[in-house]
């Protein structure tokens, strides 16, 4: 019997290696077979990229020296413009500073104006319009002293082609 169980069990090893076997072989047989069609595509990706990736390292080295040059003129230029935005801030500090100065000249030439006419019309109020204002009074009285002794005089007696003033006037 033990011989019996030996036999057995070298059997069912036998069957489980041979088993194992045809496994292996199934997976190496896949193995390939994929590893072939990996080659296969790796080959055509390799065909249709070698001329993609020529190109595009064509146009990086044609690139190369335009990329640097294009650097170089924006280093320029910003450097340009900052010079320049420089000079526009020192001339537009500069025409705030005149249009300053401009508005305080004016602004006295204004106060000094004001003043010259406030003075002209104080000198004409007290040399001009004072005494003509006298002199009004003096020609308003004799007017009206004129006219009252007009108006008391006696009647005058009439030559026969005499009118009256009044009577003309009419």
């Amino acid at each position: 019997m033990d011989n019996h169980i030996i036999t057995v069990f070298v059997v069912i090893a036998a069957v489980a290696i041979v088993v194992q076997m045809g496994v292996l072989l199934a997976l190496y047989m896949a193995l390939r077979r994929t590893s072939e069609r990996m080659e296969g595509i790796a080959g055509r990706m390799e065909q249709q990229a070698t001329p993609v990736l020529a190109t595009a390292a064509a146009i990086l080295d044609d690139a190369k020296p335009k990329i640097a040059e294009i650097t170089t003129n924006l280093a320029e230029t910003s450097a340009s413009m900052r010079i320049h935005i420089g000079q526009v801030g020192h001339a537009a500090t500069e025409i705030a500073e005149r249009a300053r100065m401009q508005a305080a000249r004016l602004d006295e030439f204004v106060i000094t104006a004001a003043h010259k006419v406030e003075a002209t019309s104080e000198l004409l109020q007290n040399k001009v319009f004072s005494p003509m204002r006298r002199v009004r009074s003096i020609v308003t009285a004799l007017n009206v002293g004129l006219s009252f002794f007009k108006s008391h005089r006696l009647p005058r007696k009439r030559a026969a082609g005499e009118v009256e003033d009044e009577e003309m006037f009419i």
